[in-house]
């Protein structure tokens, strides 16, 4: 079988040693089955494309965007604190705790919402 030699001139268009951001806007995008996350919640990615088992894809996601929101939520409420019965057996929770966990609940709701929406608007078959 013959091969046509590579060019050796730096104007071949073949290789780009040092990749500019506008080439990866342009270019290629990301193919994952899980997306990597910025601290907002948003995909770090270059146009992505969700491969691999949809089930599988939407339940990272939600699990990823639901810890990350629950997350949001303790870290804006940071200082709250629980007491303890007097007694140190089961009490009613502190108003102030049960309204964090209430607050994240929402939170991890939302975000399983949008997990799904990303992952039903994104995913492209199992890759093969």
């Amino acid at each position: 079988m013959a091969t046509t030699p590579k060019k050796e001139t730096p104007d071949s268009g073949v290789l780009q040693d040092k990749p500019t951001p506008d080439a990866a806007q342009h270019g290629d995008h990301d193919r994952v089955v899980m997306a990597s996350r910025r601290a907002d919640g948003s995909m770090d990615q270059v146009n992505p494309e969700f491969i691999g088992d949809k089930e599988t894809a939407k339940a990272a996601a939600r699990e990823q965007l639901a810890v990350q929101a629950a997350s949001a939520v303790d870290t804006a409420a940071r200082g709250v604190t629980s007491t303890a019965g007097s007694d140190g057996g089961d009490s009613e929770p502190d108003p102030d705790v049960k309204a964090l966990k209430d607050a994240q609940d929402k939170a991890r709701e939302a975000a399983e919402a949008k997990a799904d929406a990303e992952v039903e608007r994104l995913h492209q078959g199992l890759g093969d």
